[in-house]
């Protein structure tokens, strides 16, 4: 995911040490390949990656960030509503599922 995200899939800042790998469609509900398919995760800021995990943002088809209503004060956390992530088609079956089961609508 290093080599693929060059950094944060949102923000793009590239301080490694500061980014986790995330799975889109969650280890616990993913089978063997699931988990180690790279397009299935992003690289991302911590505080990112837990409004992903915790299904507070997801992204649109296109990469644009959605997030949710139950999201107070998301400007803090960094992210704002004209962000987005460079996808791939191979990421869609991810997004579909973090949007369909993750995200809090």
């Amino acid at each position: 995911m290093i080599q693929y995200w060059q950094g944060c899939a949102l923000t793009r800042y590239n301080k490694m040490q500061f980014l986790i790998a995330s799975h889109i469609k969650p280890w616990a509900s993913a089978d063997d390949k699931e988990r180690l398919d790279p397009n299935n995760g992003f690289l991302l800021l911590a505080n990112i990656d837990k409004a992903f995990d915790f299904g507070y943002i997801t992204f649109t088809e296109k990469g644009k960030v959605v997030i949710s209503p139950y999201l107070d004060d998301y400007q803090v956390l960094g992210i704002s509503k004209n962000m987005g992530v460079n996808l791939n088609q191979q990421h869609q079956e991810y997004l579909a599922y973090h949007r369909e089961v993750a995200f809090k609508k």
